[in-house]
């Protein structure tokens, strides 16, 4: 299967091309080894490792397996052992990461804590920004703050551009005080590092922390154990400095409040688009492992 100067040529290609223009065509080839050849061959390989587990239940359109395909650069092996893991995380731990509907949360939503932005960067990731001190002890909990985090991340891996390009997320620290000490227990912590690392679908291509106390050295303490070299490569501290930080976010994409000119910071519209998706958020909840106490963790 050839491929031209215009993009690939097969009908599966061409069937794509409605979804990712000719740029994250090419980004997916040269960075995800997306090519013609290897999506049929893994997504293929895919498939028959799901039938052979007969106590998953996931959906069978390549939509869907693109998105680990994606995360693990097409290799199939990786892409359905983090698929377990996935899957494992909502059985065994759903009070941090089962299936939630965006109705549920409204509260925390209201809370202006959390936003993705409608803009990507100039590579073409998503922003997402959460603001530490804005999660109210009194009217929230861990397990929130968790499980809208997760209701973020599963509202955007459907979009094949994020499942290409990923997601870079700011973290203002702005106002850490001891109430939210609990978010970076040895526990969270290492809940936290896992959803990156090893579980969810998506390519985390940046952690930028902006207004850090000087004892965040201590948050850095409890998460480095855990941490994977290319992950701890990947988390920039930049103080007060915003010009530090539109070194790798323009600021033309970030809110006011980050030194940008996109006006004050707002996440009501993009919680009106969560929760005009509900109905897809509900239907999730029919996927995944059933409960059977052999089920194991992979390898």
């Amino acid at each position: 299967m050839a491929k031209s100067s215009k993009g690939w040529s097969n009908s599966r290609c061409e069937d794509e091309n409605k979804i990712l223009n000719i740029e994250f065509q090419k980004k997916a080839e040269e960075e995800l080894h997306e090519t013609p050849e290897n999506y049929k061959k893994e997504i293929t390989a895919l498939r028959a490792m799901i039938t052979k587990d007969e106590n998953l239940n996931v959906p069978d359109d390549e939509e869907f397996l693109l998105r680990f395909l994606r995360a693990r650069k097409f290799d199939s092996k990786k892409a359905f052992n983090m698929m377990q893991r996935y899957y494992l995380m909502k059985l065994k731990c759903p009070e941090l990461f089962g299936y939630s509907l965006p109705s549920e949360f409204e509260k925390v939503f209201d809370l202006q804590a959390q936003n993705m932005l409608p803009d990507r960067d100039l590579e073409g990731r998503r922003i997402y920004i959460i603001r530490v001190d804005y999660f109210d002890s009194s009217q929230v909990t861990i397990e929130d703050v968790f499980r809208t985090n997760i209701l973020a991340l599963e509202h955007i891996v459907k979009e094949p551009e994020t499942q290409v390009s990923g997601i870079v997320v700011i973290l203002d620290m702005a106002g850490l005080s001891l109430q939210h000490a609990k978010f970076f227990t040895p526990y969270y912590a290492k809940k936290m590092v896992e959803l990156v690392q090893e579980t969810f679908p998506l390519r985390f291509k940046g952690f930028h922390v902006v207004n850090e106390p000087f004892y965040f050295d201590a948050v850095m303490t409890v998460l480095k154990p855990f941490l994977k070299e290319k992950i701890r490569k990947r988390i920039y501290l930049h103080g007060n400095d915003l010009n530090s930080l539109h070194a790798f976010i323009p600021g033309e994409i970030l809110p006011k409040e980050y030194g940008g000119s996109k006006g004050n910071f707002d996440n009501r519209s993009w919680f009106i688009q969560l929760i005009s998706e509900e109905k897809y958020f509900l239907e999730q909840q029919q996927y995944g492992y059933k409960i059977d106490e052999s089920t194991q963790d992979p390898e």
